[in-house]
């Protein structure tokens, strides 16, 4: 176990990786600095947010953590298992998040348990987990891989903790809403240094100076900076740690996150043609200030299936999409992967997973990970972020289709 560290060394501050930003002045992306060479961005903190506002729930379903794990660096993927059964004694059986590795044999370790698993995230060395208490008011905790005592996030007050974020550098992100009968918060946007736990979480404040309601957002890669959308579908770019102003990228109808290996934000927004469904996908290249549009081949499908979500792979058009069909009285789904020559299936699986829910590649971009549940899965009805259940994660080999294993489970880290 790493030595205690005094308070000083806690609040040190750490050098930031920032984000050449030189974006010109042209349609929807609009950034209001001067863009000469690297500028540093802005969060807004919001000053009035202090210690003494935040407080430290007590719940019964705390964490329980796996002792002696040897951090994240021993594992390749993490999945998250729920479990909706009850054991004899007539209590729900707790869920856990794994550690797996490709070459192993088995399930893989239990990293922790818990009553009900949100989600989670994981980080260099500790995993933040999202449990849900019995009021259905959340609590986040940093897990330590060192098999250490958790530690308890201190929160705004009573509420529910959502799209929750890591970053490599010890930084993690998450939407906070108040529950009721307070207002006081609704998604707002919140950032945490998990090397500095005597600074409560800060509020990202957006190019107008206000708290920031998000519908989605993410890390840029390597990096303390944020690309953010609001709930006015607005989009900016901002630092968590440094001091500039926040970057405005325009409005936009979904950002789908950043391109296997790039800084270059994915975008989606409706098409010339109202009658086409797929839309105008763009990339915003946030390193070299550009915007150019991303000419996608549509997959080739029949009129009683539909599309999941679309997955860059890399920069030149090349994605894989699910296709799914309800026929027989279930669903079955397959993985199609699609360049500028075409479309071909690489993925169909075995009829008692056969719904594919969500894909991703691995940060080596030679595997797929997806997730798959069976066609007559329960909704497990959890407040946020619910799911099937049983679900499981299959790793494909990306230029065979070849698959590889099977891990008990779903939201795989390579996704978050």
């Amino acid at each position: 176990m790493p030595p205690k560290r005094s308070a000083a060394q806690r609040t040190r501050p750490r050098p930031a990786t920032r984000i050449p930003a030189t974006v010109p002045r042209r349609g929807l992306l609009s950034f209001a600095l001067r863009l000469r060479g690297t500028i540093a961005l802005l969060v807004a903190l919001c000053l009035a947010l202090t210690a003494a506002n935040f407080v430290s729930e007590p719940r019964p379903n705390a964490v329980s953590a796996l002792q002696g794990t040897s951090g994240t660096a021993g594992f390749e993927l993490y999945t998250l298992q729920r479990d909706i059964s009850y054991d004899a004694a007539g209590k729900k059986k707790p869920d856990t998040i794994r550690g797996n590795n490709i070459a192993d044999a088995g399930d893989g370790s239990v990293i922790l348990t818990a009553n009900r698993i949100q989600e989670y995230a994981a980080l260099p060395n500790a995993l933040a987990a999202v449990t849900i208490n019995e009021d259905n008011t959340t609590s986040l905790d940093i897990v330590p891989l060192s098999g250490g005592p958790e530690a308890q996030v201190p929160l705004p007050g009573p509420g529910q903790v959502e799209l929750l974020r890591a970053a490599s550098k010890g930084l993690i992100g998450f939407a906070f809403s108040s529950a009721s009968p307070s207002q006081q918060h609704h998604k707002t946007l919140f950032v945490y240094d998990i090397e500095d736990p005597s600074t409560p979480p800060r509020e990202i404040r957006g190019p107008d100076g206000k708290a920031v309601s998000v519908l989605n957002w993410d890390f840029v890669p390597g990096t303390s900076s944020l690309v953010v959308r609001n709930d006015s579908s607005a989009m900016f770019l901002v630092d968590a740690l440094n001091a500039g102003k926040p970057a405005p990228l325009g409005l936009h109808t979904e950002f789908r996150g950043f391109i296997p290996g790039t800084r270059e934000v994915h975008v989606v927004d409706p098409g010339a043609d109202p009658t086409d469904k797929i839309g105008k996908n763009s990339g915003i290249d946030l390193t070299k200030g550009t915007v150019r549009p991303l000419d996608l081949k549509a997959v080739v499908r029949n009129d009683n299936s539909w599309p999941g979500t679309t997955v860059l792979l890399n920069g030149s058009g090349r994605y894989v999409q699910s296709i799914s069909e309800f026929a027989a009285g279930k669903v079955t789904s397959i993985l199609t992967v699609t360049d500028a020559t075409g479309s071909a299936n690489l993925f169909e699986p075995e009829p008692a997973w056969s719904r594919i829910q969500n894909y991703c590649p691995s940060p080596d971009g030679k595997f797929l990970a997806v997730e798959a549940t069976a066609p007559d899965g329960a909704y497990d009805r959890y407040p946020v972020a619910a799911a099937y259940s049983p679900m499981r994660t299959e790793i494909i080999e990306l230029d065979t289709g070849r698959h590889v294993r099977s891990f008990p489970g779903f939201l795989p880290s390579w996704c978050g």
